[in-house]
């Protein structure tokens, strides 16, 4: 949390608060300002027609409300109350502390809607509302905008009502937009006001939304008006409200639900690889923090779209939906009230509808056993064996293009273009009037073993827990095609899914080719100084490839140690980071089953999904 002072601009006894509609940051600074001024009277800028409807919305904060008017053509007009808008956090400060408000805006038919082009409010989080605002006015001044004679009408009125009021009160806190604020203040000194006459309003409705609407059309998701709501009376004692952490909560607290409702492991590496792809969304379409579409898109790319949905249900649930009162609800889109808007889809991996057919066969699953005669009998499940062994082949061809892509050189122009001009290269050599080409690297001799670390299943900072992976074993490669594997994984009798057919799940694996060469690392002693179970299979991977370039698969590169150990045996360590896989492919390799004979593959098939 940071902590920052209130910032007003003072004229006489009215305290304005230079304000954005809709937006976290700026309430933060009303919020602020209320609890710093402790003023008499507050005024905003909301149509002083529908003064005693805004009244009552703000009342019901935080439940959400909805104005609901026409203009002459019939039209429907939406005012939206929710807790992230500085205008309505000052009334409800107000109604809380008991004081005065007022609505003292003009109301008017037709209101241009105009989008300022504005820099990103959650920079007032870093540098204050005090330089956001004199970089603003600065701003207006070297580009002044055409102000409509709407708008000149508008701010006539309110200056006008502001000076009525300051006849009144002592302390009084004005928030109005940040456009129309200095004006207001300056017109505040004139003699005499033009009468300007207000919209007719037949009827001004105040209803509420219901959930799946409010989940659309709230200003600010869900989530993070929640946690505005949870530390609105603490910003003297505990600081602002931080958007990115909240971001970085939602992120975090999704990734829990994903992990109970599909199965799936949530690596680390996805919380970083999320977290660096949205700041990096945000900046180049010229913003500080993403907005809720770029948060789900940045979940959905770089993790899968089962987890985008589970941010996006957290993001957008709400739970201050009470309606106590008994409003009507209403099911409005997200054009009713904003107009335009991207729409983002997710294709969830859903569990086949085929799941009970064999039922029958299935229900005394707490029955089955796997006892398998000796360690000489476990087999695999064909069809998974297909898709590791091709897996295994994606990795080898990316770590031969990896190392070829490393010692591949730029060169002077001379008799052939090679793989294409270097253009980068050519201009930072202008000056030379020569051409520079990309020479293609020397390709690696070949790929000799792959080594894939989904779980490092390792001790906290030393404390003792449970392991996770205890079973350790080395499997043969049946016939030429497949290679030798040994890995780590959750033990055998954990989850038997059928008569001698067990679920496991990786936490590492190694292969190595060709087959039928691989001795039991687990118990050699040759690996005794290894810290873990994934620099085991790392060494191992070196001691048994037979080709010199070894790829390793994981979140964090392999010591330095390791890689001098491959060095001095002629091998290369080629280190590929986890994050840059497909979690959706991981995910299917990562569960595999074991059969407790070659005649249990017959029927596997009617118990594994």
């Amino acid at each position: 949390m940071t902590f920052q002072e209130a910032f007003y601009i003072q004229k006489g006894n009215i305290f304005a608060v230079p304000c954005l509609h809709y937006n976290m940051e700026l309430a933060c600074q009303v919020k602020l300002a209320f609890e710093t001024l402790k003023p008499d009277c507050v005024a905003v800028e909301l149509p002083e027609t529908m003064q005693l409807q805004m009244l009552h919305c703000a009342s019901r904060l935080p439940d959400i409300s909805i104005a609901i008017t026409h203009n002459k053509e019939n039209e429907p007009l939406y005012i939206l109350s929710e807790p992230c808008d500085g205008i309505f956090e000052a009334l409800r400060s107000a109604a809380e502390s008991q004081i005065p408000s007022y609505c003292i805006d003009l109301d008017v038919d037709y209101y241009p809607d105009v989008r300022d082009a504005i820099p990103d409010p959650y920079a007032i989080q870093r540098i204050g509302l005090k330089a956001y605002y004199n970089l603003f006015d600065q701003s207006l001044q070297i580009n002044p905008p055409n102000i409509s004679q709407i708008d000149q009408d508008r701010e006539m009125y309110m200056a006008r009502r502001l000076k009525e009021l300051s006849l009144s009160y002592d302390r009084i806190l004005f928030v109005g937009g940040m456009a129309h604020t200095k004006n207001i203040l300056k017109l505040i000194d004139l003699n005499s006001f033009p009468q300007l006459k207000h919209a007719n309003r037949e009827l001004v409705q105040v209803s509420t939304l219901t959930p799946e609407s409010c989940r659309e059309v709230m200003a600010e998701w869900g989530f993070l008006s929640t946690k505005y709501e949870e530390i609105r009376n603490k910003f003297l004692k505990d600081g602002l409200l931080d958007r990115q952490k909240c971001m970085f909560q939602l992120y975090k607290e999704a990734s829990d639900n994903y992990i109970k409702n599909t199965g799936n492991d949530f690596p680390g590496y996805h919380l970083r690889n999320t977290m660096k792809f949205v700041r990096n969304y945000a900046l180049i379409r010229d913003q500080l923090m993403p907005d809720l579409f770029k948060i789900l898109s940045a979940a959905r790319s770089c993790v899968d779209h089962n987890y985008a949905y589970e941010v996006w249900d957290l993001a957008t649930t709400y739970p201050h939906l009470k309606n106590i009162d008994g409003l009507q609800e209403y099911d409005l889109t997200i054009e009713d009230i904003w107009g335009d808007s991207k729409v983002i889809r997710f294709h969830m991996k859903q569990k086949g509808r085929k799941e009970f057919e064999n039922f029958q066969k299935r229900k005394d699953r707490s029955q089955f056993k796997f006892k398998p005669p000796g360690p000489f009998t476990i087999c695999s499940f064909p069809p998974e064996d297909i898709a590791i062994e091709r897996f295994a082949d994606f990795l080898k061809k990316k770590g031969s293009q990896i190392l070829t892509d490393e010692t591949s050189r730029t060169v002077p122009f001379s008799t052939s273009l090679e793989e294409g001009i270097d253009t980068r290269e050519t201009i930072r050599h202008w000056h030379e009037h020569k051409l520079y080409v990309k020479m293609k690297g020397k390709p690696p001799s070949g790929v000799g073993s792959v080594c894939v670390i989904f779980d490092e299943d390792m001790p906290i900072e030393g404390k003792i827990y449970h392991e996770k992976y205890s079973w350790q074993t080395t499997w043969h490669g049946e016939h030429q095609q497949e290679s030798d594997m040994a890995f780590y994984a959750t033990p055998i009798s954990q989850q038997v899914i059928g008569p001698g057919i067990s679920r496991c799940e990786y936490g590492g694996f190694l292969m190595s080719y060709p087959p039928r060469r691989i001795l039991n690392i687990w118990t050699d002693p040759d690996y005794s100084e290894c810290r873990s179970k994934s620099e085991i299979l790392l060494m191992a991977a070196i001691d048994y490839a037979s080709k010199p370039v070894v790829v390793y698969v994981a979140s964090t590169p392999p010591r330095t140690i390791m890689k001098s150990f491959a060095r001095r045996f002629g091998k290369k360590i080629v280190y590929i980071p986890i994050g840059q896989l497909s979690p959706v492919t991981l995910n299917k390799l990562r569960n595999f089953h074991v059969l407790d004979g070659h005649d249990k593959r017959e029927i596997a098939d009617e118990y594994i999904n």
